[in-house]
């Protein structure tokens, strides 16, 4: 029985990158069946891990810092932080780069280039039972079990 009541509480957390309606965007989704507790998200970034820092942080403590194109014109984004609970069925637009920015093909290739290249997301979640996954993007194909 225990099994089963876990089987019908699985958060399935994945992160990506999605256009829609022409804006570029980088997103967590939960795919799964029941909430995601977020316990911790980390950037990984060189040989530094960014601990507890969401996207939007790191986006503007460091990406902006170090790309000459990438600014905060028509960024807009959804915090990820911990203790965070996403629903089921929940896409959360961690940073959003809008169609209408100047320059957009440019700084789209280089938020892509910076999201998808040059660090790592982890984000580390449990489900209502105290069951942990983390999953890294990019990386695994899938959420990794760690406890």
């Amino acid at each position: 029985m225990k099994k089963q009541q876990y089987a019908s509480v699985l958060p399935y957390i994945s992160i990506g990158n999605t256009q829609v309606n022409n804006d570029y965007s980088f997103v967590l989704n939960n795919n799964g069946i029941g909430p995601a507790f977020i316990d911790e998200i980390n950037i990984h970034y060189n040989d530094t891990i960014y601990r507890n820092t969401d996207v939007y942080d790191f986006y503007s403590r460091v990406i902006t810092k170090n790309d000459t194109v990438l600014n905060h014109k028509k960024i807009t984004h959804s915090t990820v932080r911990k203790g965070m609970l996403v629903p089921e069925r929940e896409a959360i637009y961690m940073l959003k780069l809008g169609r209408a920015a100047d320059n957009f093909e440019e700084k789209h290739m280089r938020l892509r280039e910076w999201l998808n290249n040059n660090i790592k997301v982890e984000v580390k979640y449990s489900s209502v039972y105290k069951e942990k996954w983390r999953v890294i993007y990019p990386g695994f194909d899938g959420p990794e079990k760690i406890e």
